[in-house]
């Protein structure tokens, strides 16, 4: 990751909470309790979303949507937390708490231990496909759309996406480097990543610390629902936390292998990334993200590498400047900004050219993109 986003305390946190209650308070009176409302009134918005959706179901008026799949799921599982004893119910609400300490499985701290679906209780299969089925559709099911669960939360995701794209000023992906993020003003908004895949690990859906924007080329085209915790091969791993305090200063550099840049391959190049505190973590970034690839790719695209080195060229004849200092102009200014139009992976490739002697003269058809 090549800088880490900064976390923004918001309303949406509720999202959360609402559910450590249900998890913590509601379902393990299961035990002792029968189902009802009065199980959420010491969680007053809570309530009052609860008590809505029950006023409906009397009503006769809950016939389907969100709401009707979220008022029913709560009450299904409670009924499965029936069948548990109190240690059983431990060995949960232990799973469920592991999962929602991101930052600290990212890390891969001693002891911290992630639970995934297929981790659960095996013998508790219908509990465990209820479960699978509420945390897998909670963030995406509509429910915390619906207008009265809006008002209960204080917002919604629309404005937690505006809130935090504005504390957050490098307007792009993090992730890659390569695309922009969507800003306050677009129509659009970028979607929220499950960092850790909704699809393998329960409790944490709507955990806003498991919610990390990224450009449609990471979410969807690249790391879709790859695991950072772990390899492919199931041995555990660090991660970047996508809310780190600490940058890990990633360093890039682009090797130009093949000379004749004219019509260039990514075998025509290596990239290196590196970063001396957090190695194990580069490797995994590479993994969910294919970064060397994309990486490799830009730099031998029309619009990148090709781009990049025709211009220091071009500009040389068209300023008088020799390359050393056509070079020094645009490593200066891509260093301004670096975020900005791949300027970081800009200044490692026309370092790369630089070494490999690339800066000659071109024909017009070479130089024009």
């Amino acid at each position: 990751m090549l800088f880490p986003y900064t976390y923004v305390p918001h309303q949406m946190e509720k999202m959360q909470s609402f559910i450590d209650f249900i998890f913590f308070e509601v379902w393990p009176k299961a035990l002792t309790e029968q189902y009802g409302i009065h199980l959420f009134a010491q969680k007053n918005a809570l309530y009052q979303i609860m008590d809505e959706l029950y006023r409906r179901d009397l009503a006769g008026t809950l016939r389907s949507g969100a709401g009707k799949w979220f008022y029913e799921a709560v009450n299904e599982i409670f009924n499965e937390f029936k069948k548990l004893n109190n240690a059983e119910i431990d060995e949960y609400c232990q799973s469920y708490r592991a999962n929602n300490l991101i930052e600290t499985l990212c890390k891969n701290v001693p002891g911290s231990s992630p639970v995934r679906y297929s981790d659960l209780n095996s013998s508790k299969t219908d509990l465990n496909n209820r479960l699978s089925d509420f945390f897998k559709k909670l963030y995406s099911s509509g429910f915390f759309r619906l207008s009265f669960v809006k008002k209960a939360l204080g917002s919604d995701l629309s404005t937690y996406y505006t809130d935090f794209i504005r504390a957050n000023k490098p307007r792009c992906c993090p992730f890659c480097g390569l695309f922009p993020i969507d800003t306050e003003f677009d129509p659009t908004r970028e979607a929220f990543d499950h960092y850790l895949p909704k699809s393998k690990y329960p409790f944490n859906s709507v955990n806003l610390k498991n919610l990390a924007p990224s450009c449609n080329k990471c979410n969807s085209g690249n790391k879709k629902d790859k695991d950072p915790l772990h390899t492919k091969e199931g041995t555990r791993r660090k991660a970047f936390f996508p809310f780190s305090k600490v940058s890990a200063d990633v360093q890039i550099r682009v090797d130009v292998i093949n000379t004749n840049y004219t019509d260039p391959t990514p075998a025509d190049l290596n990239i290196s990334i590196s970063s001396p505190s957090h190695i194990d973590e580069i490797q995994t970034w590479n993994d969910l993200f294919q970064i060397e690839e994309r990486y490799s790719a830009r730099c031998c695209s029309a619009s990148g590498g090709l781009y990049w080195r025709a211009r220091v060229l071009n500009e040389c004849q068209n300023y008088d400047l020799s390359v050393q200092e056509m070079m020094d102009a645009e490593v200066k200014s891509a260093q301004s900004n670096p975020w900005s139009e791949s300027n970081f992976l800009k200044i490692a490739f026309l370092e790369g050219c630089h070494r490999a002697g690339l800066f000659h003269p071109v024909s017009t058809e070479e130089s024009t993109p």
